[in-house]
């Protein structure tokens, strides 16, 4: 991203058309959306952020009161320098700073994955809008701070958007650490997605996945149990023996800088640090002590006919 970008929050009355000759480019010429879904009337109510490159508008995004991003525009030119990633963290910080406890959009289908390394999840089914493939997706911003600093997150549930969050945000590497890949958190199709977004990002990239109980995968059946058998090059799922140094604890960690860790049967986690590599640093050094000790299980590389 140019260090001669800057994203600020912008002055609709005064900005109006700067702001709408962006759009109108962008989603009713490039886009061929219809202008009386395009201009809804609600732009007086939201608050807008504008994109300036060397001082010219070059992308705009809206957020309104009820926690919805929308109509992010970057001018073509413009686009594959990051300024649509910096005016979707400004429409984020607008949001924490307002106290709101989370936000949600409607991505554009082909644009999900970007949304997905910002910490976003799908929350449907893909739709059509605007003639345009859409999916849902939103971000916690408030519920897994407030819970973390009452003792922790609870278990499933926010636990496995922590999880997903964390694993749609990766850039180069996985590691889940889990007695059986409890299928309340990690088998639904958004973390197969996430999981097998990032195996076939980067030449590079890897997914390990280690567990102590290969049963419940293979009899009941497993979205990341598939994943590992059809991109095992990428995607390594392995089993571990009794190890004195695991006691059952659940492990989520992103490249090195992000950790979800729950003990043994603990109904909350007891640490999410999305962005800290200081927390992840140990936990880290224990899933690669255990990684070391595990071999896959001949069941893990069968295919289903």
């Amino acid at each position: 991203m140019s260090d001669k970008l800057q994203v600020q929050i912008a002055d609709w009355p005064r900005q109006r058309e700067i702001l709408r000759a962006i759009r109108e480019q962008v989603f009713v010429v490039e886009q061929s959306v219809p202008r009386e879904i395009e201009w809804d009337g609600r732009d007086e109510e939201a608050v807008h952020v504008l994109g300036l490159l060397e001082g010219s508008p070059v992308a705009c995004g809206r957020l309104l009161p009820n926690g919805k991003i929308g109509r992010m525009a970057v001018l073509a030119r413009h686009r594959g320098q990051g300024i649509g990633r910096a005016l979707l963290d400004a429409l984020v910080a607008a949001a924490s700073e307002r106290g709101y406890q989370q936000v949600h959009l409607h991505a554009q289908q082909h644009a999900s994955a970007f949304y997905q390394r910002a910490g976003f999840i799908p929350t449907g089914e893909p739709f059509t809008e605007a003639g345009i493939a859409h999916i849902a997706m939103r971000r916690v911003l408030r519920e897994a701070e407030a819970e973390r600093r009452s003792g922790g997150i609870a278990y499933p549930h926010p636990f496995d958007d922590c999880a997903l969050a964390l694993c749609a945000a990766a850039r180069r590497e996985l590691c889940i650490l889990s007695p059986a890949l409890d299928h309340r958190v990690f088998d639904s199709q958004a973390m197969a997605d996430a999981l097998s977004a990032l195996a076939r990002s980067y030449r590079h990239s890897r997914v390990r996945l280690l567990v102590a109980d290969y049963r419940p995968l293979v009899q009941r059946g497993h979205r990341l149990l598939t994943l590992a058998r059809r991109v095992p090059s990428s995607v390594h799922l392995q089993l571990l023996p009794e190890h004195p140094q695991w006691r059952g604890e659940t492990l989520v960690i992103r490249d090195r800088s992000g950790v979800l860790y729950r003990t043994e049967d603990a109904d909350k986690a007891v640490l999410y640090a999305p962005d800290s590599p200081a927390s992840t640093a140990p936990h880290r050094e224990l899933f690669e002590e255990l990684w070391g000790c595990s071999a896959v299980h001949p069941e893990f590389r069968k295919l289903s006919l």
